[in-house]
């Protein structure tokens, strides 16, 4: 008996969502992954310790219920984090911007959605070098991107499952050919102004933002969707029936500056609120279909932010700014919008 290892292992993701909770769709994308292998695990259990049975140990133990609790982490891809933002914050708005010149270029723009409480599902096979198995009923939770100097941006999504667990014979599918996303494709922008729809295809901002990029040194974004996986009267399987949103979206932003003067303390002192933006534009989209006119891109829009924090450090000699933002909610625009281009025609829908 050897040791088994998952160098031979792969993980592959539905892009369409399931029909229904627990209803397996087709499994047509790989992503590369770090971090522990899914595993299903008991969620509730129950032995008869606290029960008068002549014994003086326990002798039964019964399951009542299954959850999956598991993440995935890796460098950033525009694919990758178009997904999970679409597992997350449950909206999506496909479109092509430029069907004569480009018509495998596609951007997707990815918003709260605040009309559905329930949240989308997907399905997810993954071989841990020993076995190959499917999860159905797979729904986001957690999404954060992060970025330093001299290094990769890195994103960690959190998901859950229904707690399903079933052997598959599904092969590998294909990794989407793209590069990942770097530091030097970074821009850092406060202030200016929100103009058109995501509806008319022409969000943008504009109005002269103020560029931090060669100030920061990082940055990190999260949100939590809060899920709530319910587990149904009369539904004796054992696995969640649904999952739902939280009341709330909860985000977190912070990043780090190199201090040149006090515009982010006095901008904390006035309680001034910004338009924040962190557009990522890796390399040109090639191939066919495309003349190289557009982007790889994944753009942060925080439609209306204010400092919570812009505290003094330094970092030997230099001095650095910590600065935290709460993401506001804007009555025409919400709390964020992420709008992602690259080759993938549809996310989860």
């Amino acid at each position: 008996m050897t040791t088994k290892r998952i160098t031979s292992g792969w993980r592959g993701l539905s892009i369409a969502k399931e029909a229904a909770i627990g209803t397996p769709a087709t499994v047509d994308t790989a992503f590369n992954f770090e971090g522990p292998p899914t595993d299903v695990e008991i969620n509730e259990a129950q032995d008869n310790s606290d029960e008068v049975t002549g014994l003086n140990e326990p002798d039964s133990h019964e399951i009542l219920n299954w959850k999956l609790d598991g993440s995935h982490q890796q460098r950033a891809l525009p694919h990758n984090i178009a997904y999970f933002f679409g597992a997350v914050l449950g909206k999506v708005t496909s479109r092509q911007p430029d069907v004569t010149n480009n018509s495998g270029v596609y951007e997707h723009s990815f918003e709260r959605d605040l009309v559905n409480v329930a949240l989308p599902t997907f399905t997810l096979i993954e071989n841990d070098g020993a076995a190959t198995k499917q999860f159905a009923g797979i729904f986001g939770k957690t999404l954060k991107i992060s970025g330093d100097r001299a290094d990769f941006i890195k994103m960690e999504a959190g998901f859950g499952g229904m707690g399903k667990e079933e052997a598959s014979a599904v092969v590998k599918p294909a990794v989407v050919a793209e590069s990942y996303l770097r530091y030097g494709d970074v821009e850092f922008t406060r202030g200016g102004s929100l103009s058109g729809t995501v509806a008319a295809g022409d969000l943008a901002v504009g109005g002269g933002p103020t560029s931090f990029k060669v100030d920061m040194r990082s940055f990190e974004y999260s949100v939590d969707n809060q899920a709530n996986p319910i587990y149904e009267m009369g539904d004796n399987s054992g696995y969640v029936s649904r999952v739902e949103r939280g009341d709330k979206f909860v985000h977190d932003l912070k990043a780090v500056f190199e201090m040149q003067d006090d515009s982010h303390k006095t901008g904390l002192l006035n309680g001034t609120t910004y338009v924040l933006n962190i557009p990522i534009i890796g390399g040109a989209i090639g191939g066919a279909n495309t003349n190289g006119a557009l982007n790889y891109t994944v753009d942060l829009i925080f439609p209306k932010v204010v400092y919570t924090e812009a505290k003094k450090d330094r970092d030997g000699e230099a001095m650095i700014v910590n600065a935290n933002f709460q993401v506001l909610e804007d009555s025409t625009y919400g709390s964020v919008i992420v709008k992602v281009q690259n080759k993938q025609a549809v996310y989860l829908t």
